[in-house]
C-alpha cells in the first residue's frame, strides 16, 4: 500500500505512511525496511490518496515510480481512461504509472499489479502527487527496499 500523505494530501485518514505489497497468495507485506519477493512473482500495488482540504482537489497527477527490475502487469492497467471511480486517465510507462485523478476528502484507492523481472536488491521510490495547476498542492509517500530472489 503506497500512501501519499504530505502537504495537501493524506492517506488512510492520517494513519501514517507505509509501503505494502500483496503477494499472489494474498499475504500483505509491509516494507519495514525490506520486503522479499521471488523472481516472476506478481505483486498488487495499492495507492491511496485523499485531500486534506475540506473539498475535492481536481487535476491531480499521482506518479508511482516502479522499483528497478519490475514492470507493470499489462492485464492490471492500461494507458487510457480507467474504470476506477475518481481516476480520469492512466499513463503506463516503462518505469512508472501516472494516474490523473480528483482527490476526494475520503481515501481514493488505485490498484494495479507489478511483476519482478530481475533478481537483486532494489529501492522502492516514494509515490508522489501534485496538483497540475497549483504547484503548492502536493504530497509524497515513503519509499522502501525490496529484494528479489529465485
Amino acid at each position: 500500500m503506497r500512501n501519499v500523505a504530505f502537504g495537501d494530501f493524506a492517506a488512510n485518514d492520517g494513519a501514517g505512511d507505509y509501503f505494502a505489497a500483496i503477494d499472489d497468495r494474498g499475504n500483505d507485506h509491509h516494507v519495514e525496511p525490506m520486503f522479499l519477493a521471488k523472481l516472476g512473482e506478481q505483486l498488487h500495488v495499492r495507492v491511496h490518496v485523499r485531500s486534506l482540504q475540506r473539498q475535492l482537489i481536481t487535476n491531480v497527477a499521482i506518479v508511482d515510480l516502479l522499483p528497478g527490475g519490475f514492470e507493470v502487469v499489462d492485464s492490471s492497467i492500461h494507458t487510457g481512461t480507467c474504470a476506477t471511480a475518481g481516476v480520469d486517465y492512466v499513463d503506463v510507462r516503462e518505469d512508472r504509472a501516472v494516474f490523473f485523478v480528483s482527490a476526494p476528502t475520503n481515501a481514493l484507492e488505485v490498484d494495479y499489479q507489478i511483476k519482478s523481472c530481475n533478481r537483486g536488491d532494489f529501492i522502492v521510490p516514494p509515490v508522489f502527487a501534485q496538483s497540475m495547476y497549483d504547484r503548492n498542492v502536493k504530497g509524497r509517500g515513503v519509499g522502501g527496499k525490496i529484494t528479489v530472489t529465485e
